[in-house]
């Protein structure tokens, strides 16, 4: 049997009793078609918050989601598609690639993601049965030459160029050429571009520059769409007077990286001093976070949820001679103790992953319930109150800025888009831990928020 359920974008709007009527009808439904064997999970919830529900390329869509999706599929160009976090880059693209390919079936339809969504990326168009589509890297489609009519490109904001302190398993393809990056030689196999991008995502040197960007842009004649909602972000709170745009706003000003002094509500950082299950929060300890999750699984158990963290500490625990070991550890504080994500990979799905710190190329690009975020010791704020990157504390080592390249800037800019990164993972919760004690009192004196670190 095979069922074709493509919504292709109709939305699903609220209704008056909605929660009465999950409670009441939708689940008892669902667990009746689970006795008799129609469904393989006896919950719901645990349906909902699958990668293959989040990301279904069948799911309903926004309108204005849907009209990108309608332009591109009728006038066939290059296109960049340009949003905040959280504003549904990805949703739009696997939905589509699925259009693309009932519209177009003979075409050949390439999805490039970071090496951390590969297989979950696989996975989705697997289970939905969708054709003539494969999944890259932007590294292994370059190597593999072969040509796409399509060419859809995940966190384009992460495609690399040549750089002499970059990951050199991966440099082969720029074959040393300074000029050389992985937009140029993926415009070479003729496809029609469609970039999935937002600039202040970019963590590494070796990322291509946005004036390199425009550059390419320019020359190839790229129509730009925005995506302008951010949805993401779920606050429900009794009496807020505060949206999701406020949180995404409030976080853009915090980090200054955005100069435009954008007026938020300040209550959506200040409401969890009076109310323990306020959206956001900042706790005393790394231990704080870990037990916030515990918290919210006990009352969620379907939830995703992780603790990450500013790459503060050396990664000890996955050198070759420690990684069979269980007294390595990378975080330390007092008598807890834990180790940086053991794959990044796919890491959300790994068996112990909940009980890790994730880094930024473990979580870049995926969605979370809960998330715990440990701002470290790579960002401080100076005497003129401006934010700064503290590089002897960055150890990232393939994140490096060469030794005639370094910009205090640019460098400040990738550690402030890095925490930008982690601080709008969490669809449900974010609670926060300040290892710099300057950092904090930064954030409680912007935030409007009474207190004192002592």
């Amino acid at each position: 049997m095979t069922v074709n359920n493509g919504t292709s974008g109709n939305e699903s709007p609220a209704y008056q009793n909605q929660d009465e009527v999950l409670t009441d009808f939708i689940n008892p439904f669902w667990e009746e078609l689970f006795s008799k064997g129609y469904v393989l999970k006896k919950n719901l919830a645990a349906v909902k918050e699958s990668i293959l529900f989040k990301y279904s390329p069948f799911t309903s869509l926004s309108e204005e989601k849907n009209n990108i999706i309608n332009e591109i599929i009728r006038q066939p160009q290059n296109y960049i598609v340009s949003g905040l976090a959280g504003t549904g880059k990805t949703v739009v693209l696997t939905n589509l690639a699925a259009r693309l390919s009932q519209t177009y079936p003979n075409k050949r339809i390439a999805v490039v993601v970071k090496t951390n969504w590969v297989k979950s990326a696989q996975k989705i168009f697997q289970a939905y049965s969708v054709k003539n589509i494969d999944v890259f890297t932007a590294y292994k489609l370059i190597k593999s030459g072969e040509q796409y009519d399509y060419v859809l490109v995940d966190e384009a904001h992460r495609l690399r160029r040549y750089y002499s302190k970059g990951n050199h398993v991966t440099q082969d393809i720029f074959n040393k050429d300074e000029n050389q990056n992985e937009l140029k030689l993926l415009g070479k196999l003729n496809p029609c571009f469609i970039l999935f991008y937002d600039p202040a995502q970019t963590i590494r040197p070796s990322d291509i520059p946005k004036k390199d960007y425009n550059t390419f842009l320019t020359d190839n004649e790229f129509k730009e769409l925005k995506l302008t909602k951010e949805y993401r972000v779920n606050i429900n709170e009794l009496n807020k007077t505060y949206t999701s745009d406020d949180f995404m706003t409030g976080i853009q000003e915090f980090l200054q990286i955005d100069s435009s002094n954008a007026k938020f509500d300040h209550n959506i950082f200040q409401s969890y001093l009076t109310n323990p299950d306020a959206y956001f929060g900042v706790v005393n300890s790394i231990h704080e976070l870990f037990d916030y999750l515990d918290d919210c699984e006990n009352y969620e158990p379907a939830t995703q949820n992780r603790v990450m963290a500013g790459y503060t500490r050396e990664w000890a625990s996955h050198q070759k001679e420690n990684r069979d070991r269980n007294d390595v550890y990378d975080w330390v504080e007092g008598k807890y103790h834990w180790k940086w994500n053991s794959d990044s990979e796919n890491w959300l799905m790994k068996k112990n992953s909940r009980i890790e710190i994730g880094s930024i190329h473990a979580v870049q690009g995926i969605d979370l319930n809960y998330a715990g975020v440990i701002i470290s010791t790579d960002i401080s704020i100076d005497n003129t109150g401006k934010i700064i990157g503290i590089p002897e504390n960055y150890k990232d080592r393939n994140g490096q800025y060469k030794s005639d390249d370094y910009s205090k800037e640019g460098f400040s800019n990738f550690i402030k888009n890095i925490y930008y990164v982690l601080l709008t993972r969490g669809i449900d919760g974010v609670r926060v831990y300040f290892e710099d004690k300057k950092m904090q009192q930064y954030f409680y004196d912007f935030m409007g928020i009474n207190k004192e670190i002592q």
